[in-house]
Parts: structure tokens; sequence; C-alpha cells
């Protein structure tokens, strides 16, 4: 049957939702513009034959443009609007949450005929919110408002359901597991998903090129990381192996600066893997970037959800690391064979269509995902 989803409140996307702030941050955009000009078959001008009642709004670009007003206005200019030292991201996304999104997305939903014909044949109907970074557990206002049968879209990732996903210790036969994490704050229990959540990969202009992962040649240098310090992973991961002997003794090469599009395509082309550790949020663009350069990603989280987790099986073209493997990190690496590493390598040509934007792969994913919410209880976590 058909996916069905039908568009209510249209007045709530604003010019202010068309502005570009990035290609990174625009997955609240993208949808709207998929959904209303390529998906003709999908949208339903019937709310009652709708499976989803898509609720269009736009919370990543007014947090952005009301954090940089508050960026200027602030007594410390100085101070960095993103990234590490950011000292306005809990305000703003506070104001976001309660002046935004609980004041005027809300209400705009409950009053609206469709929408509140949508809760009443619950589960057959759920009411559908693209909400790029920001999980529930950042939204309490929002998320009280609007229930827990509603479906986010969202890049948030960061959730509890991953705890003994038996794809954790892939390859890592031989090391002890440990939970001890970079800092409390990266231990603390987060709920940022409800059951029906799914989580899609940050948009990013790296993951245009999904079709040249094969590309690169040798492969000289065993692993890769090059990033500003918005974590306390990083800034332990760069503390411990940023020295030059990384580099000449073990083939690891980290930096505590971000790189430039050239030399960041340069380097991860010639690692064999590619660190991805928590950034600001515990999602971030690096996957989908060095899976499309070719290189297997080894994901260096206690908290991270990964994109189409109900679909996708990571085990086959990534590794994962718990916080407490960075003091060991060269040690756990040079663990894996060589069959391993090719047969990861051989499975990042798909994966890298999954996280690209632009392929029919990653369209299909994600109305497969919608779909596999149709019927669904919420107490059934896919």
């Amino acid at each position: 049957q058909t996916l069905r989803i039908y568009v209510a409140a249209p007045e709530l996307w604003w010019d202010i939702c068309d502005e570009d702030w990035g290609f990174a941050y625009h997955l609240e955009r993208w949808f709207h513009r998929l959904l209303l000009e390529h998906l003709p078959a999908v949208v339903t001008a019937s709310p009652d034959e709708a499976d989803f009642v898509y609720i269009p709004h736009c919370a990543m670009n007014i947090y952005l443009s009301w954090k940089q007003a508050r960026h200027r206005q602030a007594s410390s200019p100085e101070a960095p609007e993103h990234g590490e030292g950011d000292q306005l991201h809990s305000a703003v996304l506070r104001d976001v949450d309660e002046k935004y999104l609980t004041a005027v997305v809300a209400p705009a939903a409950q009053q609206n005929a469709a929408a509140r014909a949508c809760v009443a044949r619950t589960p057959r109907c759920r009411l559908l919110f693209v909400n790029m970074a920001f999980g529930r557990n950042e939204l309490p206002s929002f998320t009280a408002a609007v229930g827990d049968a509603a479906v986010f879209v969202t890049t948030a990732g960061a959730s509890p359901r991953l705890q003994g996903k038996a794809w954790r210790q892939a390859s890592l036969q031989g090391t002890q597991w440990r939970a001890q994490c970079s800092c409390r704050s990266h231990c603390q229990p987060v709920l940022s998903l409800g059951p029906l959540d799914i989580v899609v990969p940050f948009n990013t202009g790296h993951n245009s090129t999904s079709g040249l992962t094969g590309l690169g040649g040798r492969r000289p240098l065993l692993a890769f990381f090059a990033g500003s310090n918005t974590s306390c992973s990083r800034d332990e991961l760069v503390r411990r192996w940023s020295e030059e002997a990384a580099l000449r003794e073990h083939g690891v090469f980290v930096s505590g600066r971000s790189l430039k599009e050239p030399a960041f395509h340069r380097m991860a082309r010639r690692s064999v893997f590619c660190l991805v550790p928590d950034g600001h949020w515990p999602a971030t663009q690096r996957l989908a970037s060095v899976v499309a350069k070719g290189c297997v990603p080894v994901v260096v989280s206690n908290r991270v959800e990964l994109p189409w987790d109900d679909l996708v099986d990571w085990r086959q073209a990534s590794l994962w690391l718990p916080e407490s493997t960075i003091r060991e990190l060269p040690e756990v690496l040079r663990r894996i064979g060589r069959q391993e590493i090719q047969s990861l390598q051989a499975h990042l040509p798909l994966l890298a269509e999954a996280l690209d934007y632009h392929s029919t792969r990653f369209h299909l994913l994600l109305l497969a995902s919608l779909a596999a919410r149709r019927n669904t209880p919420p107490e059934g976590a896919l």
C-alpha cells in the first residue's frame, strides 16, 4: 500500500525557513522541498487517508538566526557562535523549545482539523515532525505538547536503545568492555528519541560523491581525525594522539583543528580508518563525509544512535568503539585483520548511498522507515 502523507498548517513555513544557513543544517528545508516538489505520489489531499500528517517547521533556522542575534548582542562578541567555547547553545535552544516550537508550532498543530483527526486515529495515523539536530530530551516542552505518538525525523541520535546491541563489539574480541566515558555528561542516561523516531544522517557536501568510494589507492595511515574541539571525547583524542610520535610510531594522524576540504579529502583517502567521535551533538556530518571517501568509519561514542538503525546492518561497514578505548586506540585498530578490513571496505559504496541525500537509496530508506511505522504501537520500538 502506498505511503500517504498529508501536509497540514502550511502557514508555519515562514520566509526564514528558506534562508540558507549551510548545507549541513537543512534537513527540515530539504524534506519540505522533497515532499512538495518530488513526491507527488506520496502526498495526499485527503487527510482521512493519511498515514502521517506532516507539520512543517524550521527549528534549526530559527535556532541559528536567534543565536546569531544573541551573539551580536553579547557582552563578549569575540566568543564563538558555535563549537568550542560556545556559551549560547543551551539558552537559545531553550527559547526555541518554549517560544517557537511549544508556543507556535504545537498550538498550530492542535488547532488544525486534519492534525486533530490524525491524533484521534492513532496508531493508524501519526503526526510527523522533521526536527534536524534536536531530540526529545532537548525539547521537553515541545515533546510534552505533541506526545510520544508523534514521529520525529531527526539527526539527533543519542539513545539508550543501543545498550546491548550486538554490533557494538564487532571485531573487538579481546578488548575488554569498559563503559567509562571521556566526561560525565557522555555517560548520563539520555533519551533523545521516541521508539518510533527515525534517525537520518547530516546533510553534507562530502556525501554528494558517494559514487567515488572505490577510489583512493594506497592507504598508508592507520587512522585519521581532524576537527575542532567540540566535545570531551574529542579533547581526549587530541590530547592522547595528536603528537608527532603517534603518526611516526602508529600511523595515527590526529589534529585538533579542522582541515579545509581538499586537505580533508586527501587525508581521508590515505587512511584505512577514520575516527568519528561525538561533536557538538552526538551525531555529526563527519560520518557521511568519511564513508564517501572510502574510509572505514570508527564510531567513538558511548551514546550516538546511527542513521537507519533498524534497516542498515552497520557491522558490515563500520566499527564502534566506546570512549574508554581512546587510550589504546592504535592497539585496538591493529587487531582488525586484513580480510575483515577488505570486507568492511567492500560494503562502503552501498553505505555511502544510504547516507547520501542525492541518492535514490537514501530516499527509499526514508520512505521504508516511515512505512514501517504505520499502525505500530508506540511501545513497539523498531
